[in-house]
C-alpha cells in the first residue's frame, strides 16, 4: 500500500519544542556572561557554546517544519509575510529600543550607524563581529530568520514539487551539505583572525553560523521533513531514541570544541530526526516530553523571552557589578532567578505587544472585534 497522506492537525508539542530551543540559549549565555568563577566557567564554556548552537539548529529547522505544517494552501504570498513580519518586528523594535537605553545607561558608547543594520536586521549579511553582534547580541538569528520568512513561499512551492518518494533523498542531500561545510569553511575561507577561544576565524564563523543563505539550509530541511510528515513516509521512530540520537551527535559535537565541526554538523541529522519524532507522536497520541502545560505557556512566549533573557542576564550583572563572580551554588540560585524575571518580562512583552501587533497587523481586513466574533477564540500561538 502506498504512503497515505497526514492531514494536518494541531501538534502541541510543537508549541513545547520552541521553548526547549530558546532555553538551550539561555543556558548558553548564563553559562558566558561572568556569573561563575573564572575557572568554573572555563569548564563549562565548551558545554555553553554546543548548547547554544544546539538551541540555535533546533529552532531554524523546527521553523521551518512549523511554517510547511500550518501552511494554508492557497494563501497569497502577501498576506503571509504580513503575518511574518507582525510576529517578529513589533516586539524586536521595542527590545533594541530597551537595549539601545540600557547601553547609554550602563555608559557604552553607541554607534547609531553602526547600530541601525541590526534594526533592520540586515546586520548579518557582512563578517563584521560589531554589526554582527550590535546592542541585542540574539538578532543576528532574527536576521536569519527575516529570509527564511521572505523565501518561504518560494522554498515550499519547490519542495512542494518534489515526488514523495524523493522527499528522503532531498532531506539527505541537505543534511550532507549542512555537514560538509565545516570542511569547505576550513579549506577555502581566510583562518584568521581568530576568535577569541576559537579554532575558527571571524569569517569561517560568520559563514557557518551567522550567513543567512547558509543557515537557510537548515530551515528548509525542517520543509522537507514537515513534507515527508505530511505525505506519509515517516518511519515511525519515536521520540526517545531520536533524543538518544541527538545526545550522541551532542556528545561528538562537543569534543569537537572549539573547530568548526564544532558548530551544527553533528547534529543536523538527529534534529531533523526528533522533531518529526516528536510531532508523529502527537498525531498517533504516544508520548512526548514536550506536551505538558508548562511547555506549552512557556513555548507561547519563547519569541519574546528570546529577546529579552540576553538583556536581563547582561545588565543585571552589569547592577551587580561587572566584576563580579560567584561560587556554583549562589550564581545557579541567580540564574534561576533571572529566568523567573525574563519569563515575567517575556509574558508582558507578549501580551502589551506581541499579541496587540499579530491581532492589528497580522490579519489584514478585519478588526479584532470581528475576527472574535467570526472565530471565537484567539488565534494559535503554534502557527504564529
Amino acid at each position: 500500500m502506498p504512503p497515505q497522506p497526514v492531514e494536518p492537525a494541531r501538534l502541541p508539542s510543537l508549541t513545547g519544542m520552541r521553548f526547549a530551543a530558546a532555553f538551550l540559549v539561555f543556558l548558553c549565555h548564563s553559562f558566558v556572561l561572568g556569573y561563575f568563577h573564572p575557572d568554573v566557567e572555563a569548564t563549562l564554556r565548551p558545554y555553553a557554546f554546543a548548547i547554544g548552537w544546539l538551541g540555535v539548529e533546533f529552532f531554524f529547522v523546527l521553523s521551518g517544519f512549523v511554517l510547511t505544517w500550518s501552511v494554508r494552501e492557497g494563501q497569497p504570498a502577501g498576506r503571509f509575510w504580513r503575518r511574518r513580519l507582525a510576529k517578529v518586528y513589533p516586539n524586536h523594535v521595542v527590545t533594541w529600543t530597551a537595549a539601545l537605553g540600557l547601553a547609554l545607561w550602563a555608559g557604552q558608547s553607541v554607534d547609531l550607524v553602526k547600530l541601525l543594520p541590526s534594526l533592520f536586521l540586515v546586520h548579518t549579511w557582512y563578517p563584521r563581529l560589531d554589526l554582527i553582534l550590535s546592542i541585542n547580541v540574539v538578532t543576528w538569528s532574527l536576521a536569519c530568520d527575516l529570509l527564511f520568512y521572505l523565501a518561504f513561499p518560494l522554498l515550499y512551492a519547490l519542495v512542494r514539487r518534489i515526488p514523495a518518494h524523493r522527499l528522503w533523498w532531498a532531506a539527505g542531500a541537505l543534511a550532507g551539505v549542512v555537514m560538509l561545510l565545516p570542511a569547505l569553511a576550513h579549506a577555502w575561507l581566510p583562518g584568521t583572525p581568530k576568535l577569541p577561544g576559537q579554532d575558527m576565524s571571524l569569517t569561517q564563523n560568520w559563514f557557518l553560523v551567522s550567513f543567512p543563505p547558509v543557515r537557510a539550509l537548515d530551515f528548509t530541511l525542517g520543509i522537507v521533513m514537515a513534507r515527508i510528515v505530511r505525505t506519509g513516509g515517516w518511519i515511525r521512530l519515536g521520540p526517545v531514541p531520536a533524543l538518544g540520537l541527538l545526545a550522541l551527535g551532542f556528545a561528538v559535537q562537543v569534543s569537537q570544541f572549539p573547530g568548526v565541526y564544532s558548530l551544527t554538523a553533528t547534529i543536523v541529522v538527529p534534529l531533523a530526526l526528533l522533531i518529526p519524532a516528536v510531532a508523529t507522536a502527537d498525531l498517533r497520541g504516544g508520548f512526548s516530553p514536550f506536551r505538558g502545560p508548562v511547555p506549552q505557556w512557556l513555548g507561547t512566549v519563547s519569541y519574546a523571552s528570546y529577546l529579552v533573557h540576553f538583556l536581563v542576564l547582561a545588565y543585571v550583572h552589569v547592577a551587580l557589578g561587572s566584576g563580579r563572580s560567584w561560587d556554583v551554588v549562589p550564581a545557579t540560585g541567580l540564574l534561576a532567578a533571572l529566568f523567573a524575571l525574563t519569563t515575567l518580562l517575556a509574558w508582558a512583552l507578549y501580551r502589551l505587544v506581541e499579541e496587540p501587533g499579530m491581532r492589528w497587523w497580522g490579519r489584514p481586513g478585519a478588526t479584532p472585534e470581528k475576527r472574535a466574533v467570526l472565530t471565537g477564540v484567539r488565534p494559535n500561538a503554534e502557527h504564529d
